[in-house]
């Protein structure tokens, strides 16, 4: 009985997410037609500045090799600012980390933005964490010797999980500098190309794509072991999975034509082909989409393989792995996005104080702010109650865009009000620490 009233619960569920339209629109493919490459792409990220990055699974460049005197096709990550001109830095072939540099010469396999914006680079079976300002590498660490790596998930609390594709082996967990925790799960069930986990890393969210369901793994504390609680989403060949900006909703790819339709022993569900849809863990219900617009209609090898959002949570950007003939990056924009400007940052007299990333936070997060002109700054965090609780700059800088971490590890969970204040002008806004 208990049985038949999960099922009429989930037939529920889906019939409320199969109920609603897609909101999200194409703006097109990013950050041109033109950006194709080997096999399509596998990994998507945005930082907090708003840039995208971008990686292909196969060799799109090739680097030069003073002892053979010859070129050697390698792997490279893309990065393009939000208005898809290239960073500086972009592409990344080469990353050199405590002195050792690294030709990105094996597959690329996911990425994902940490939890100071930094970016995590999934190559072959090592995970680098790179610097999003500035395109250099920070750690690296190898968790299973020869063992392909997943895209990585990291809580707000800067702790990393990382897992191999094949399983049978451990999702393990890093501290924010890649120094080994334990694992979380000792062998993992079916193939998987990317994991999450909750805002307070107790809630693993494990998408083998070959168990067309999700598997949540949790535990009550930190000091507990993680359990096999339950499955959701089920009927999703899941190959990519993300939460939005406000980690409230997590965006899960439902499969492909090489997956579709599956069906789970006890559950038989239908979702549409290469498309993402926004899970509400709390209420177990589906409540947005974003669907690939297919280059060959209907083609099997369109297969979802990323999806990122810019900080403001107006643009989507997602990849599809597969071809190496049609544009692999396609971004999309939210019709019911609003901002208090375009860029979603607190605007007066020319000076801009954007929402801090990520938000909630716990216990880090990151301000970012913009002048006109030069000036004393002085950036300040209070209480509800107006108490100040930290000062976080307070110093002649420069016109030009400034970002700063605020580390909140010594106050208690709630809403907290953040102050610039510069020549004559204060602009405040609000975040929320949650622990």
């Amino acid at each position: 009985m208990k049985k038949m009233i999960l099922l009429l619960a989930l037939v529920l569920v889906i019939a409320l997410g199969k109920a609603y339209s897609q909101g999200w629109t194409k703006v097109g493919n990013f950050p041109n037609d033109s950006f194709m490459g080997s096999t399509g792409g596998h990994g998507v990220a945005v930082d907090p500045d708003g840039k995208v990055w971008c990686m292909f699974y196969g060799n799109t460049d090739s680097v030069f090799v003073a002892s053979t005197s010859s070129w050697k096709a390698c792997r490279a990550v893309y990065v393009f600012n939000a208005d898809g001109t290239p960073a500086s830095f972009s592409p990344i072939k080469t990353i050199t980390v405590s002195g050792v540099t690294d030709t990105l010469y094996n597959s690329n396999r996911g990425l994902r933005a940490d939890n100071n914006g930094n970016i995590l680079v999934s190559s072959y079976d090592v995970l680098y964490r790179i610097n999003y300002q500035t395109g250099n590498g920070m750690a690296k660490v190898q968790p299973v010797a020869g063992m392909t790596l997943t895209a990585a998930a990291v809580d707000v609390a800067g702790n990393v999980f990382t897992a191999p594709v094949i399983p049978g082996n451990p999702i393990g967990v890093y501290t924010t500098d890649f120094s080994f925790i334990g694992n979380a799960v000792v062998a993992s069930i079916g193939y998987s190309r990317t994991l999450e986990v909750s805002n307070n890393g107790n809630t693993i969210y494990w998408t083998g794509y070959t168990n067309n369901k999700v598997y949540v793994y949790s535990r009550p504390d930190e000091f507990s072991p993680f359990e096999l609680k339950d499955s959701v989403l089920f009927g999703f060949a899941c190959e990519s999975i993300s939460w939005q900006p406000n980690r409230k909703l997590l965006w899960a790819s439902s499969g492909s034509g090489l997956t579709l339709p599956n069906a789970d022993p006890d559950h038989v569900t239908y979702w549409d082909n290469a498309t993402w849809y926004a899970w509400n863990p709390l209420t177990n219900t589906i409540v947005d989409s974003i669907k690939w617009v297919f280059n060959t209609p209907g083609s099997p090898d369109e297969r979802p393989r990323g999806i990122a959002f810019s900080p403001n949570g107006r643009f989507a950007y997602i990849t599809c792995f597969g071809g190496s003939t049609y544009p692999a990056f396609q971004k999309f924009e939210n019709p019911n996005w609003t901002s208090v400007d375009e860029e979603g940052q607190v605007v007066l007299n020319g000076y801009k104080l954007s929402q801090n990333y990520p938000n909630p936070f716990n216990p880090s997060t990151r301000i970012s702010f913009e002048l006109p002109n030069s000036g004393l700054v002085i950036l300040k965090v209070y209480d509800m109650l107006g108490r100040e609780v930290a000062v976080l700059v307070d110093e002649e800088l420069t016109s030009g865009s400034h970002s700063v971490n605020f580390n909140a590890a010594n106050l208690a969970s709630g809403t907290y009000i953040y102050q610039l204040n510069v020549n004559g002008t204060r602009i405040t806004n609000k975040m929320v620490l949650l622990k």
